[in-house]
């Protein structure tokens, strides 16, 4: 799907340029709150120590985190008509 955007900051949208609808947009009520400036992991320390490996390729967790957002959105969807 090509799609053409258009708009800055939280008015930018994602318009597919086949049909001109609009595929993404941007709502505040999905913003994280910003207390922590920066977050990082390092699975170092348990991989050594307790000898752990992740389960999930980090491109499968995204996949999964998108899916449960587009199901969270379509509840919300049918939720308020």
């Amino acid at each position: 799907m090509q799609l053409a955007w258009q708009g800055t900051g939280v008015h930018e949208k994602g318009i597919c340029t086949k049909t001109g609808k609009i595929i993404i947009e941007i709502d505040p009520k999905y913003f994280r709150p910003t207390e922590v400036d920066l977050l990082l992991g390092d699975p170092a320390k348990a991989k050594q120590k307790l000898g752990w490996e992740p389960k999930v390729t980090f491109e499968v967790l995204i996949n999964m985190m998108v899916d449960a957002d587009l199901q969270l959105a379509e509840r919300e969807k049918r939720a308020h008509g």
